[in-house]
């Protein structure tokens, strides 16, 4: 499924149908700015779509992106061993929300000793967005995303660090629905 797409019919009809499964791909580009990656895997029904993402944001700092707090003297990135999924729901052709659950595996660095350690959360996180079709199965996506979590801490050279239990995360994904 990863090399490539195909269309999954139900009952004979066209993939332009409500009644037909379609297999998209998509990435958060501005992830690669940074060094690092994205990719999902989505499998879309009439209004739904389920999603399975995996990610590491490289060089990225999500620390002031903290809703309930945040922390200048650390630096917070997605690693590898970060995955989620996602279940979205469309209301027409291009406004969707969606609602997904994530184990992400967060390194946390100290900026003024350069030290790093990992933390993984369970977060839980709504989202809402707009899908637009560029040319026949490529597609862009605007999003907007909060997320909860369980507020953990840990140490770094004598300092403690506490995850924000609520933050927030803009989106843009390039994709492919194939069909």
């Amino acid at each position: 499924m990863l090399a490539g797409g195909w269309p999954v019919h139900a009952d004979g009809v066209t993939s332009d149908t409500s009644g037909s499964i379609a297999i998209e791909i998509e990435n958060q580009t501005p992830c690669f700015l940074f060094g690092g990656y994205q990719f999902s895997v989505g499998m879309r029904y009439q209004q739904f779509r389920f999603r399975a993402s995996t990610q590491d944001s490289g060089r990225a700092d999500f620390e002031n992106t903290g809703i309930d707090s945040q922390n200048n003297s650390f630096r917070r990135s997605y690693d590898d061993g970060s995955l989620s999924a996602s279940v979205d729901y469309f209301f027409g052709k291009y406004f969707f929300t969606y609602g997904s659950l994530g184990s992400n595996c967060w390194l946390v660095q100290n900026k003024n000793t350069l030290e790093t350690d990992h933390l993984r959360t369970l977060d839980a996180g709504l989202g809402l967005g707009f899908q637009f079709f560029i040319y026949k199965g490529l597609f862009v996506q605007l999003a907007a995303h909060v997320n909860v979590r369980e507020r953990k801490s840990l140490i770094i050279h004598g300092e403690e660090y506490t995850i924000p239990g609520m933050d927030y995360s803009p989106g843009l994904r390039l994709g492919y629905r194939f069909q």
